[in-house]
């Protein structure tokens, strides 16, 4: 009787009040997020902890700049969050490494992926798996001032020539055509892709084997923008531009253009209390004539939803994952405020009412877009080519000489793996 009591007290010492199992934690790190992001977000865990009794969120809000150090240190110790939210490039640099864990493994995947587009779910999968889900889409496209162009009887640019011509008559008002951060980060290499891609230039070889930025497109895309700097079109301080300073001079209505994304939108009206009613957005231009055989493309940025590979309840992790980031109905409208715009085919349907501006040119650009090559060294290599552009803008090198330059340490870089 003692021993059968003894065995009674014990068991209702390892059970919650009520009699139940302790419900399962689930650790989510949601890295970066716009302030509309980060209001849904804590809702929604807010929404599932309160329906649910078996498994129960705890989420940690994260700087988007340490993204990468916190894989490499969970990565290494196998332990941490059993869910990130982080940038598609990581899929290949810690899904190779055993920290992501890949999605295959759970039998309705297949069921899910459909519900995203097919392209931008490529940009998360390596070697025939796929270690995320792309939530959020940011494909890059050209911000016009649409009353300045209105008010000098100038129509948005389809081509680099056009861009060209409409120099002289903005210059002359004191404003410039054009404007793009141009400083030693990831900001410039942002911007010099979507021109390679215009003009049918890639990263890479198809093999991955060596750089062909340095080639044909990559010298006439930045010759194209020395041209504009060199005749007064660009802003002559943009190479010590980041971000923030490209953004404060386009909003200020010195400059017609930019290239930017999604995310424009609410920042200028956000940040700098800018009327929208002047934007539109248009894709981004690129020569008139091709410059090497391959298509033109977007350059085409995603944020995803991953588990990560040390978890110790991915069955769970799984289960969150997708009520908060394939379930909620926040992904099937378009909302300015989370940032980008979603990658479920949904938020697309007939009949959906949304307040982007110009959704339509950013889903159609989402849907020809192409990301950043998949490699496990992508980070320093984007490092690389931005210090190529800033090294021409700055008259340090030329275009010629800075791209092959930097190609060379890439092949380095590829010559690693």
């Amino acid at each position: 009787m003692r021993a059968l009591f003894l065995f009674l007290f014990a068991a209702s010492l390892s059970l919650p009040d009520g009699g139940g199992a302790e419900p399962v934690k689930v650790v989510v790190w949601d890295f970066g997020g716009v302030p509309g992001h980060q209001a849904w977000i804590k809702q929604a865990v807010r929404n599932f902890n309160s329906s649910r009794q078996d498994i129960q969120i705890e989420l940690e809000i994260r700087d988007w700049a340490t993204q990468r150090e916190s894989l490499i240190s969970t990565t290494i110790v196998g332990e941490g969050p059993d869910i990130i939210r982080v940038h598609h490039k990581y899929s290949v640099e810690f899904g190779q490494l055993g920290g992501l864990y890949a999605l295959e493994s759970f039998p309705d995947f297949p069921q899910v992926a459909e519900r995203f587009f097919p392209n931008v779910l490529e940009q998360v999968e390596y070697q025939g798996k796929h270690y995320g889900l792309p939530i959020t889409m940011l494909p890059f496209i050209l911000a016009v001032n649409q009353s300045i162009l209105d008010k000098y009887q100038l129509q948005i640019p389809r081509t680099w020539e056009e861009m060209k011509a409409m120099g002289p008559v903005l210059k002359e008002r004191g404003i410039h055509t054009f404007t793009m951060p141009g400083g030693v980060n990831l900001d410039t290499a942002y911007r010099f892709l979507p021109l390679l891609y215009k003009a049918g230039g890639r990263v890479f070889d198809q093999g991955w084997t060596r750089a062909t930025f340095n080639g044909p497109a990559g010298l006439a895309a930045l010759n194209f923008l020395m041209e504009m700097k060199q005749a007064g079109f660009f802003p002559s301080a943009s190479a010590a531009y980041a971000f923030d300073d490209n953004a404060a001079h386009w909003c200020t209505e010195k400059a017609a253009l930019s290239i930017e994304g999604p995310w424009w939108q609410d920042v200028v009206l956000g940040n700098y209390k800018f009327d929208t009613a002047k934007l539109v957005l248009a894709p981004v231009p690129g020569p008139a004539q091709p410059v090497e055989p391959n298509p033109p493309r977007t350059l085409l940025d995603v944020v995803m939803v991953a588990i990560t590979g040390y978890t110790r309840v991915p069955q769970q992790a799984w289960t969150v994952l997708k009520a908060l980031n394939v379930e909620d109905p926040v992904w099937g409208v378009p909302d300015p405020a989370m940032g980008g715009i979603p990658a479920h085919q949904a938020a697309y349907a007939p009949g959906v009412q949304s307040k982007y501006i110009g959704l339509e040119v950013l889903a159609q650009a989402g849907r020809n877009g192409l990301g950043w090559p998949g490699h496990p060294g992508i980070t320093e290599i984007q490092r690389t080519i931005a210090d190529a552009v800033n090294m021409a803008l700055t008259g340090t090198l030329s275009p010629q000489e800075a791209l092959d330059a930097a190609a060379e340490e890439v092949d380095e870089i590829l010559n690693d793996y």
